[in-house]
């Protein structure tokens, strides 16, 4: 499969599909449904599992290029992808339940989804030990794509009477007392479908359980997640900075006589607008195609290429209208979308103080803490 030629063939309709689905608050449907028939789902999982056996580093790039034609969908597809990319690392690493989860995507044509990390390391929720597996309670938020999604990947809160846990599992969306609650109504990513799902008394079987971890404390698991899903969910920002640099570009290259300031503006822009290609470069290359064995070291690079991708993406976008001036807030000069498009990035995690906190701990020797 190659996904620069999908891109090439549905990236003007995925476009127009998008600037309407914005402007109606709707959830992308047509731009999905177009990915879908193209196989662009299956793309990461290996050949011999059925799946279009594309390299971790072409999606990645694939999504930042995706996102310049519609955010929206490129963020709610890395949704998936993300999720698919942990698997695989797993599959890679010969565990049989990733191989049978790959199996089952490519043979039921199914998409996944979570909240994209805002889980995280205590999670939220209770849970209940009852006969063949667990009763689970707890309402999670930015579950995008869930118009679409078949099943669940989450985590909850489990109390066990002597300590705190986090069980972490998989459940089909059509699972009795699950419900989307449709209330994704947000400033940016509005065609996303990023509505909150209720796990009400939710049965959960023993086997679809993947981990019990302790509650509020780094565990391995989330060197797997922060090195390998950190580029998949990002690489949608660096996309859109690269949209906005493009358009501001065109849009000043027609002024007469621009005023110095309004160059200097400009210039700024496009120093932050490297940053962020570079780091996401960086952010890339430590996953190394899923062929290393994520650590510390490794998660600590992608939480910090996040921030900065995050941070200085947005001090591009700023620059960017302050060089057009008042131009750059009309709809027309195609750069309002964007602009608020990109604020969602800073509510994965983590938030850049508590990123900076993590940082800190770890250069002088501590474990990172959640």
């Amino acid at each position: 499969m190659n996904l620069q030629n999908v891109l090439t063939e549905l990236g003007p309709e995925i476009e127009k599909h998008g600037l309407t689905y914005d402007a109606e608050n709707q959830f992308a449907e047509k731009n999905f449904n177009l990915l879908k028939q193209k196989g662009v789902y299956k793309a990461l999982i290996p050949a011999d599992l059925g799946g279009g056996g594309v390299m971790y580093s072409e999606l990645c790039y694939f999504l930042k290029d995706l996102a310049q034609y519609c955010p929206s969908t490129s963020l709610t597809l890395s949704m998936h992808m993300h999720l698919v990319a942990v698997l695989v690392f797993k599959h890679i690493n010969g565990d049989a339940a990733a191989t049978k989860t790959l199996k089952a995507v490519v043979e039921k044509d199914l998409i996944l989804l979570s909240t994209g990390g805002g889980d995280w390391v205590s999670s939220n929720g209770t849970a209940k030990k009852v006969e063949g597996g667990y009763r689970i309670n707890c309402k999670k938020s930015f579950c995008s794509g869930s118009p679409i999604a078949n099943v669940a990947v989450m985590s909850c809160a489990y109390d066990d009477g002597k300590s705190e846990h986090v069980l972490h599992f998989s459940v089909p969306l059509n699972s009795d007392g699950v419900e989307i609650i449709h209330d994704w109504n947000a400033m940016g990513m509005r065609a996303t479908g990023s509505n909150s799902i209720s796990f009400k008394d939710v049965f959960v079987p023993e086997e679809k359980i993947t981990l019990i971890r302790e509650r509020g404390k780094w565990h391995p698991v989330w060197d797997v997640v922060s090195t390998f899903a950190f580029p998949v969910f990002i690489a949608p920002y660096a996309g859109i900075v690269e949209a906005i640099t493009k358009k501001t570009i065109a849009l000043f290259s027609k002024k007469d006589n621009p005023e110095s300031h309004a160059l200097s503006c400009l210039g700024e822009m496009h120093n932050n607008y490297q940053i962020t290609k570079m780091t996401l470069q960086k952010l890339i290359e430590n996953a190394n195609n899923l062929n290393i064995k994520p650590t510390s070291d490794t998660a600590a690079i992608a939480l910090q290429a996040k921030s900065i991708i995050t941070q200085h993406g947005r001090m591009s976008a700023q620059a960017a209208m302050e060089s057009l001036g008042g131009y750059s807030y009309y709809y027309k000069a195609g750069i309002e979308r964007l602009y608020r498009d990109l604020f969602a990035g800073e509510f994965h995690p983590m938030h850049a103080s508590k990123q900076k906190e993590m940082l800190g701990n770890f250069l002088i020797g501590r474990t990172l803490a959640g």
